[in-house]
């Protein structure tokens, strides 16, 4: 299998916004209640299944810590996520990741807005102890669509530490979108499927695009308010109808560059049907092209 180092073979002068990568949605939420868990398993075994973009919300416990949060629900300390990537980083040196990180954003219930804190100096603390952004962050860039996977590799960086405020030391400011529509992402799973693949044609970005698989339960939509594990045990049967028609319509692979979901270790499937977008879109290195098919398995 190639889950662990599917990006060695990917050719030096793809640009990052071109690159099929697979994303973890609310990737720190695994260990949480039923409704708030979307992922099953920590942040370095998604990275085995072939996870490279990561977005972590966090919070602040009762005693201080930094902790990974989905809404109201805390998770995990932020420290042990850190320690996955360290290994994970460490194991496979030629791999590198997205590592979209901030505090959860703010959530507004009629008159009553939740807001949520991460003192950005302890975040900064707990970066540098881990991950040393100073020497492993990739942000000396303008423009994130000016980035090549060659580009990261030269630099010997190994992240993309992404912040829209830049909040933390050596983040970046990368222009992306996270096209979302309550209807659609609300929408039963066969109509969500087939639905969410118009939002390649309604958004258009010259930076990340992150197309997300999973559905958003919520009042008012067909859906309602369930958990996020039944969702996607209806919802795996139709996971490729949209990765096929990524596929199948020219325009869409050309856009499709992040595609993230939950539960994304349930097994090998979902990232196996992402990672082969890259062999469609020219990405892989010619000679290895064989390789990379067979070990997508």
């Amino acid at each position: 299998m190639i889950y662990t180092n599917w990006m060695s073979y990917i050719k030096d002068d793809v640009k990052l916004t071109s690159l099929v990568i697979p994303g973890a949605h609310n990737a720190g939420s695994y260990g949480m209640s039923k409704m708030a868990e979307c992922q099953k398993d920590n942040l370095f075994v998604q990275f085995e299944h072939g996870i490279r973009q990561f977005c972590l919300r966090l919070n602040t416990d009762r005693k201080g810590n930094i902790v990974l949060a989905h809404g109201i629900t805390k998770g995990d300390l932020f420290e042990n996520a850190l320690k996955d990537i360290k290994k994970a980083l460490e194991m496979y040196p030629d791999e590198f990741i997205l590592f979209d990180v901030r505090e959860y954003y703010p959530q507004k219930f009629g008159p009553v807005t939740l807001t949520y804190k991460a003192d950005k100096d302890k975040v900064d603390s707990l970066l540098k102890k881990y991950l040393d952004p100073e020497n492993n962050a990739f942000y000396d860039f303008e423009h994130i669509s000016d980035v090549t996977v060659g580009d990261i590799r030269k630099s010997g960086k190994r992240f993309i530490l992404i912040n829209e405020n830049e909040d933390y030391k050596f983040s970046k400011s990368c222009e992306q979108i996270l096209p979302w529509e309550k209807d659609v992402n609300g929408a039963k799973a066969e109509r969500f499927a087939n639905e969410t693949l118009r939002f390649f044609d309604d958004y258009k970005t010259d930076g990340l695009y992150w197309f997300q698989t999973q559905q958003t339960p919520n009042l008012g939509t067909e859906i309602g308010v369930t958990n996020p594990k039944r969702l996607d045990d209806d919802l795996i049967n139709y996971f490729h109808i949209m990765i096929d028609g990524i596929a199948s319509t020219p325009r869409y692979l050309e856009r499709a560059n992040i595609i993230a979901g939950d539960f994304m270790t349930r097994d090998y499937s979902k990232c196996r049907q992402i990672l082969k977008l890259n062999l469609l879109k020219g990405n892989v290195k010619p000679e290895l092209e064989k390789e990379y098919e067979k070990g997508l398995v």
